[in-house]
């Protein structure tokens, strides 16, 4: 399950938002014999107009830097910052 949340602040068009992504307990394979933890996800993301034509954004995921798996003995991202900028003209 995901719940997520966005809020445009009345601070110049900045906006805020989030989410949680809450995965239970599952197996890795048919026959139930290896099991994985549940996890829980949080990300964080902002967007700020600096022109009516540039916008500035950045997100932050896995923001806990939590430990999970998705397949059993394989690696998954943790904390992971990005930032970037958009035009339209």
């Amino acid at each position: 399950m995901t719940l997520f949340a966005d809020w445009t602040t009345p601070l110049a068009g900045l906006k805020l938002g989030g989410d949680i992504r809450m995965v239970g307990d599952s197996f890795d394979d048919a026959g139930n014999f290896t099991r994985l933890d549940g996890y829980q996800l949080v990300t964080v993301r902002a967007e700020f107009p600096i022109t009516e034509e540039v916008e500035l954004f950045g997100r932050v995921e896995n923001l806990f830097d939590s430990d999970y798996q998705t397949a059993a003995g394989y690696g998954t991202p943790g904390r992971g910052a990005f930032i970037g900028a958009r035009a339209a003209f």
